[in-house]
């Protein structure tokens, strides 16, 4: 029997990002919300979260039962920091995003824990962090993964 690893993939994703000199330098959090510190995380921050899975749209195939194939979705968020204005935090936001993108294209397995990946955008936002005082802009990337179950 093959059950899909969820904590693999999230791992897996961990791995990769942590490993591409494009990313290298940035925090990397899986399935946990960063409290402390993050406003001097000049690397910036990723964070990534499960958020469901959902039947293949193509379908399940006849597999007497055996095979469930599904799409697992994670969330990736994307945060940096500035001290000084919301334009110096979103330029540097939308290299990372960029980078982080680049990253996830270049292992579409994700380290062999799924059958393919790919992105389907996601959202932006910028605000002021009152506490310190920090400009902080983010951005969200969906990533969808091919996975299935085999009931051997």
């Amino acid at each position: 029997m093959a059950a899909i690893d969820y904590a693999g993939i999230r791992d897996g994703l961990k791995t990769i990002l942590n490993a591409d000199a494009l990313t290298a330098a940035s925090r990397v959090y899986v399935e946990e919300e960063p409290q402390f510190g993050m406003a001097d995380a000049g690397g910036g921050v990723i964070a990534v979260f499960s958020d469901g899975r959902t039947p293949d749209p193509a379908g399940q195939p006849l597999a007497n039962g055996k095979r469930t194939n599904y799409h697992v979705n994670h969330t990736l968020w994307v945060a940096m920091f500035n001290m000084e204005s919301f334009k110096a935090a979103a330029d540097a936001r939308d290299a990372l995003l960029a980078n982080v993108e680049l990253v996830l294209m270049k292992d579409r397995t994700i380290g062999g824990k799924v059958a393919a990946s790919w992105l389907e955008g996601g959202q932006m936002f910028s605000a002021r962090d009152g506490g310190t005082n920090t400009f902080v802009a983010a951005g969200e990337i969906k990533l969808v993964a091919q996975v299935s179950a085999i009931n051997a």
